[in-house]
């Protein structure tokens, strides 16, 4: 039975016929009928071609808006970034017309200097040009978006309410709920298909290659989650239509799916970008220069959107990027040429969405790798109109996992391919990227088309070399209609879609934003809040700082939306044009995060392995840069000549990658503006010893970069798995690697060294020589006499290493901090002390101590005291997992991991306190005394405290802290002049502060 538009037979909500099976060769699955309109074959579950008309701005087939011009920028000479930021923020302050538009801000002809990025915020403000004579060029080092579109993430949703149907097919556009009570016509509802373990099953995407013990690569039970944004448009009982169809089937026994109303306050709406050129600066010499604009515009939190004739040179990821946050955005008639950057993996994705009812239409793209994609879980439908890329260097289709409901109509691809695909391992584990989505009269050199378990994927009309198991019709032939998505726009509406309109770009008789809101200079940042060594400890406002600590993620990650809140918090971590935690964080909003948390100290090294491909620990050379993001960056720029291990340009290790220092250099300002600690480790020692995959794409091998490192290439793996490259690459006397390392080390200094929140340490797991330590040192110290800048230096090292460099009256001037991580007193006493140089990691040095493995608190407060006592102008870090806090603080020690309830009063008593007697005292305690003032006692197992106070007639005040809490608990009046005694109750740990009133 052929079903055509309009003429329904309902059975539970959705469409059904009496077809034969989906691979019968008669089936032309949509095509027109006699009366002219359109017919669609069903499959045998009554599946079909989704109605794709409903693709684009405010639903398909609605003009673009022609917003008046409210404001006009003018070129002026230097950077404009914040005149067009302030003339947007006027505009967004205008009232909106009943269409919810504000007006257009006019930036007039000439080429305009934007070193930062502009961001709308709020719906109704139009972005607009005179033309391609007005040019947005994107200036300086960062790789950001340059003109960002993001709404609020402020949806909330109602109770969700379970589907009642046995299964709703693809294309359906009627649901039935167990319950519709409450729920009105105009609603906003999303509907969810979850991906649930059956469904995960049913589609294959469980069974990825591993050892028997499943692989890290199979999807993960609700992590790719459909969720379409709908409106209800009518309601039958406890049927609900919807304005748009669903894309993929939701079956009972997969899951089936819920549907619920939500709210979106904070989405911004009717906001284009319109009629003008971005281009960003490049370096010339570097044809794969990445140290500039990475995204033309970016889309997120933002419905009914749309970016016209717009043109992007020279930029390194998206030209349009709309996330998965976004709905009904048009892009058409824009165009993309001579993209900069490396031929790799996660650039050059020239036209992307992630959303869902969007379009791209008329859109040009050269040189690209991914011209027109789809990303995670796009809810679909989407569709590429009439869209061309010439010379790309990869395909384009949907690139990321069970994108749905997606049409490539009319579109040619001159070099790379068209795919609906099973990507397989690629990209950490794609798998099956396209899904009910339909290839309509397309070119390609490689057309590939294959059908994924529980659905289908189409190519109808198609020319090209074809490859795949999905459902042919037609090819190497011209097929009717020309373009579905314009003929079922047109059966939908019947009606021809709307034509464009000239946009208004006149300037006569509009403000100036230059006398509407004069621009003074930049605003100043808050005042710092500088760490100072005071009395051996480290404070802040005269207060001892406390706190957590953490560190970056070394390794993993995924940009999978659903997944990235799994790992962690990275500084130099990069994700094109995505931020926020997962992805490229947002350093204010970490460190505010890290303050609302109490963690005080973030420790920072660079990354393991920029590749994600590299996660598998193998040691291969990678057939192609196909490099899998997140990228942790590191600290050296690449070259744009050669060709690495990881298949990108080889590092120059003369040069730094000035995203990275950037990215530190911020941190390290906000931290000094919040009062929070950025811990430098120079050096990550985990590449160069332990497994032999830590090596094979390190900046310093060979094989990777420039210069005549000196190391064996091919290197010695012994036993073909593990890696010492350590002596070697601490020893200075190899001239090359001498002056890569003081040139480094500089770098850093110069980068982080004016910012006071910072403390720099050698390294993370650092087990090698003394020899290393005391050119460090020397390189610092050559530094600040250079520069007259003072810095604080940790000397974090194995003990014998520490305490030689301790006994040297010259460099330990230059250590400010010791700190405590690679040695301890063990629960029994004994010392746990590997020698430093043996070319050992730290765990592996672990595994072959004898002796006790554990540490107490008790343990570890013994070796701070010593050091303190030892070393009383300089501050002790006990950097442990699990360390007390306040037996570190007791035992005179910085920085511990105190609650965030301790009072401010004992913090700065701290901050004057010294180690005190442990007379007195029980077993196991250590204590801090201000004689006269104040008095803080740690006691393991609680148990009774003597202290003299005869020689202070003053009064005094005695409160027992909850160590959980920091909170005091009642406190008890005491006579000076006198010895006291005071007992806490025993067999558990407790905290006395004693005071004078």
């Amino acid at each position: 039975m052929r079903i055509a538009t309009g003429v329904f037979v309902a059975v539970c909500g959705f469409l059904v016929g009496n077809s034969a099976s989906a691979a019968d060769p008669t089936k032309r699955f949509v095509y027109p009928g006699l009366d002219g309109r359109l017919v669609y074959d069903l499959g045998v579950q009554g599946d079909r071609v989704p109605d794709f008309s409903h693709c684009g701005y405010s639903g398909g087939g609605v003009s673009l808006p022609n917003a008046s011009v409210r404001v006009v920028v003018p070129v002026v000479a230097g950077d404009a970034t914040r005149r067009i930021q302030a003339a947007i923020d006027y505009v967004s302050s205008l009232p909106a017309d009943v269409s919810g538009v504000r007006g257009a801000v006019l930036l007039l002809a000439g080429r305009h200097e934007v070193s930062g990025f502009v961001r709308v915020r709020t719906g109704g403000v139009v972005v607009r040009g005179q033309g391609a004579a007005t040019v947005l060029v994107a200036t300086g080092l960062d790789r950001r978006t340059l003109i960002q579109v993001r709404g609020k993430e402020d949806c909330t949703l109602a109770t969700a309410r379970s589907l009642a149907d046995a299964r709703v097919p693809v294309g359906a556009t009627r649901v039935r709920v167990a319950d519709a009570a409450g729920l009105k016509v105009g609603d906003a509802v999303r509907v969810e298909h979850p991906a649930t373990k059956e469904w995960i099953a049913a589609v294959g995407m469980n069974r990825f290659p591993t050892n028997g013990a499943g692989s890290y690569l199979d999807w993960r039970p609700h992590t790719l989650d459909l969720r379409w944004d709908r409106v209800v448009t009518h309601i039958d009982g406890d049927t609900l239509t919807l304005d748009a169809p669903l894309t993929t089937a939701l079956d009972a026994s997969h899951g089936g799916g819920t549907v619920r109303a939500y709210q979106w306050p904070g989405r911004v709406r009717q906001v284009g970008v319109e009629n003008l050129r971005i281009e960003s600066a490049f370096d010339p010499a570097n044809p794969h220069d990445e140290n500039h604009a990475w995204g033309g515009i970016g889309f997120e939190n933002a419905q009914d959107c749309w970016v016209r004739r717009v043109s992007f040179s020279h930029l390194a990821g998206s030209a349009v990027a709309v996330w998965e946050s976004c709905s009904r955005v048009t892009v058409e008639d824009c165009e993309s040429t001579q993209p900069v950057s490396e031929v790799g993996g996660y650039r050059r994705h020239t036209f992307f969405t992630a959303g869902q009812q969007t379009l791209f239409r008329r859109c040009r793209a050269s040189e690209g790798r991914h011209d027109f994609a789809v990303g995670y879980a796009a809810a679909g439908p989407n569709a590429f109109v009439h869209c061309r890329a010439t010379d790309a260097t990869g395909f384009s289709g949907p690139i990321e996992s069970w994108a749905s409901g997606t049409l490539f109509d009319n579109v040619a691809i001159d070099g790379g391919g068209l795919s609906l695909t099973n990507r397989e391992t690629d990209h950490q584990g794609v798998g099956w990227a396209a899904a009910n989505s339909v290839l309509w009269q397309c070119s390609a050199p490689l057309v590939t088309c294959r059908t994924p378990p529980t659905a289908q994927n189409w190519a109808i009309g198609c020319w090209g070399q074809f490859v795949g198991d999905g459902h042919w019709r037609q090819m190497n032939e011209f097929v009717k209609p020309d373009s579905l998505y314009q003929a079922q726009l047109a059966d939908r509406l019947g009606k021809a879609e709307p034509t464009s309109r000239d946009l208004p770009t006149r300037s006569d008789g509009v403000p100036s934003i230059d006398d509407l809101v004069p621009v003074g200079p930049a605003v100043k940042s808050p005042a710092v809040k500088p760490l100072a060594l005071t009395n051996g400890v480290l404070a802040t406002d005269g207060k001892a700082v406390f706190g957590d600590r953490s560190e970056t993620t070394w390794w993993r990650g995924s940009v999978n939306p659903a997944r990235v809140a799994e790992f962690g918090r990275g500084l130099t971590r990069f994700v094109p044009g995505r931020e926020g935690p997962g992805f490229t964080d947002d350093l204010d909003q970490l460190t505010d995060e890290m303050r609302a948390g109490v963690i005080t100290v973030l420790e920072h090294h660079w990354g393991l392995w920029y590749d994600r491909r590299r996660d598998d620990h193998q040691m291969v050379r990678r057939a192609d840069g196909e490099v899998w993001p997140p990228f942790y960056e590191q600290p050296w720029a690449r070259s744009g000549r050669g060709r690495a291990w990881d298949g990108l340009s080889r590092y120059d290790l003369t040069k730094f990658n000035p995203w990275y220092f950037a990215r530190l250099k911020a941190f390290a300002d906000f931290a000094g503006q919040k009062g929070l600690v950025l811990v430098q480790q120079m050096y990550f020692q985990h590449n160069v010893l332990e497994a032999a995959a830590h090596w094979a794409d390190f900046p310093w091998r060979p094989a990777n970069c420039l210069q005549a490192t000196g190391f064996p290439e091919p290197p010695e793996y012994a036993g073909g798995k593990r890696v010492f490259m350590a002596e070697a690459f601490y020893d200075v006397s190899h001239p090359v690697r001498r002056d890569l390392h003081r040139a480094y080390i500089r770098h850093c200094l110069y980068t982080l060294g004016p910012c006071p929140n910072v403390v720099f340490q050698l390294g993370e797991e650092f087990s090698g020589p003394q020899s290393f330590v005391e050119f460090w040192l020397d390189c610092v110290a050559e530094w600040q006499k250079e520069t007259g800048t003072r810095v604080l230096v940790g000397l974090s090292a194995p003990k014998d290493v520490q305490d030689a460099i301790l006994a040297d009256p010259k460099r330990s001037a230059g250590v400010s901090v010791i700190d405590l991580r690679y040695w301890w007193y063990a629960a029994g006493g004994e010392v746990y002390a590997p020698k430093g140089g043996e070319n050992l990691a730290p765990r592996q040095h672990l595994r072959e101590w004898k002796g006790p493995k554990g540490r107490s608190a008790e343990s570890v407060a013994r070796a701070v005291r010593e050091y303190r006592v030892r070393f009383p102008d300089k501050a002790v870090t006990a950097s442990y997992d699990g360390a007390d806090g306040w037996a570190v603080l007791a035992a005179g020690g910085s920085l511990p991991a105190l609650p965030a309830g301790t009072d401010p009063q004992l913090l700065a008593a701290v901050s004057r306190m010294k180690p005190a007697d442990a007379a007195g005292l029980p077993k196991g305690a250590f204590a801090l005394s201000d004689a006269g003032r104040d008095y803080l006692v740690w006691a393991p197992i609680g148990g009774r405290v003597s202290l003299d106070l005869t020689a202070h007639v003053e009064p005094f005040t005695a409160a027992w802290l909850d160590p959980k809490t920091g909170a005091a608990g009642q406190p008890r009046n005491i006579a000076g002049g006198q010895p006291v005694e005071l007992t806490a109750p025993a067999g558990q740990p407790a905290v006395l502060w004693v005071r004078r009133k």
